[in-house]
């Protein structure tokens, strides 16, 4: 990211965005089904507002996640790849890797880095 961005601050994630097309999203918490409709909105809104090429999810700081967390990764996932944008996982915790493991979601989704593991 440059100087020239954009962030929003929203509960349990910031959205960072740059004029080059990048957007970061540092997600944060637990990521459940109590949190992941406001979390979603958040993205997705910067998602249709802007179409960056390239999104990066920080994952560094989750504690938590279940089903809801990884559809939440799936649905941005298909949202990006829908209009020729690429989506990357970064600093994944290890329980996290391990639903993706499950899921079969790690053969096809772009991942750099393992995180700490989630409580």
């Amino acid at each position: 990211m440059n100087g020239n961005e954009l962030t929003i601050n929203y509960k349990q994630v910031s959205v960072a965005l740059d004029e080059d097309g990048e957007c970061v999203c540092y997600l944060r918490g637990e990521l459940d089904h109590h949190s992941v409709k406001e979390i979603r909105e958040v993205i997705d809104s910067k998602l249709i507002d802007y179409r960056p090429m390239s999104v990066i999810f920080d994952l560094s700081e989750v504690t938590f996640t279940d089903s809801a967390g990884l559809g939440l990764v799936l649905g941005r996932y298909t949202r990006v790849n829908g209009y020729g944008g690429k989506l990357m996982l970064i600093s994944v915790p290890d329980d996290f890797m391990k639903i993706l493991r499950l899921s079969g979601a790690d053969r096809f989704l772009t991942i750099r880095g393992r995180g700490n593991k989630t409580a």
